[in-house]
């Protein structure tokens, strides 16, 4: 009589992808794309097994510093299914003197809700282990995101450290994810009422087979109307939540201005510190969320959080 064993090949969910590449690949020198500032593009941060390795470009004023420079971390908008790491509203960062993170992540058509989140949790953890090789500071890591990149940011930015919410993509699962402020521009913040704080104009009802968020959450929102879900970020918003500057154009046809409005009253209404900025005229995305009355604005909050 013989028996057969099977055996199984297992790869660890903290698998670093850094692992596999030439050596040749591991110090490349930044590229020159911003005057004034080192570029380091396509930095692996995770490698989930049978996706695409997720890469950031890390943006690095170049100047003397005695001290280790804030890091933003920014998620692009694109309603979960497109958009570039290479875009948003972040160029004004560099020149205060922060560095800029800006990330890719996993889309709808590759993967469903809640792995987006997972994977922004993931690249948070990559800036804060490699803080000391980047001249970054740990401790000051803020978020930003544009329409689902904000929604995603501030998943993360109010699960804390809940690894049920963000999850253990990436070779540092034991990292925290936490950030120190959250700059979130017209993103919505409970997918089950996004018809109903929509205009009558609406771009897209949401809450149908087909639609952005249907794609992003596997089903029509109301089909699994979850009570504990994180699909309502409002419900995680508590006394401990990090600070928030919220943003949204009056005039927005996708993501209605009253999503920011629950989020801010969530917040305040829980004992957090959050700024409700509305924009006039403001349309999704619009020009208005680059100008420079804006980015002052930005800035005084984001040296609060210094």
């Amino acid at each position: 009589m013989t028996t057969s064993t099977e055996s199984t090949f297992v790869i660890p969910e903290n698998f670093d992808p850094a692992a596999l590449r030439r050596a040749e690949f591991s110090n490349l020198a930044p590229t020159s794309i911003f005057a004034g500032v080192d570029s380091f593009l396509d930095l692996v941060y995770a490698g989930p097994v049978g996706f695409r390795p997720l890469t950031l470009d890390l943006h690095l004023p170049q100047q003397p510093l005695a001290t280790p420079v804030p890091t933003v971390i920014y998620a692009h908008g694109g309603g979960f299914f497109l958009g570039s790491k290479q875009m948003g509203p972040w160029r004004f960062l560099l020149d205060a003197g922060f560095a800029v993170a800006s990330i890719s992540y996993r889309f709808s058509g590759e993967i469903h809700y809640p792995t987006p989140i997972h994977d922004v949790a993931a690249a948070i953890r990559w800036i804060r282990v490699n803080a000391d090789r980047y001249r970054l500071d740990a401790n000051t890591i803020i978020g930003f995101g544009s329409s689902a990149g904000a929604y995603l940011i501030s998943a993360v930015a109010l699960a804390g450290d809940d690894t049920s919410l963000v999850g253990r993509v990436g070779p540092h699962p034991d990292v925290s994810s936490r950030v120190a402020g959250v700059i979130e521009h017209y993103g919505p913040s409970d997918l089950l009422l996004m018809d109903e704080d929509a205009p009558p104009d609406v771009v897209e009802w949401m809450n149908r087979p087909g639609s952005s968020i249907a794609r992003f959450l596997g089903h029509a929102p109301s089909s699994h109307p979850d009570p504990d879900a994180v699909i309502c970020l409002n419900r995680l918003a508590g006394p401990d939540s990090p600070p928030f500057m919220i943003v949204h154009g009056d005039d927005d046809h996708r993501v209605g201005i009253e999503q920011s409005s629950r989020l801010h009253r969530a917040l305040t209404g829980a004992g957090a510190r959050a700024d409700l900025v509305v924009i006039s005229g403001g349309d999704h995305g619009s020009a208005h969320f680059d100008e420079s009355d804006l980015h002052e604005r930005t800035l005084t909050f984001l040296q609060s959080l210094l």
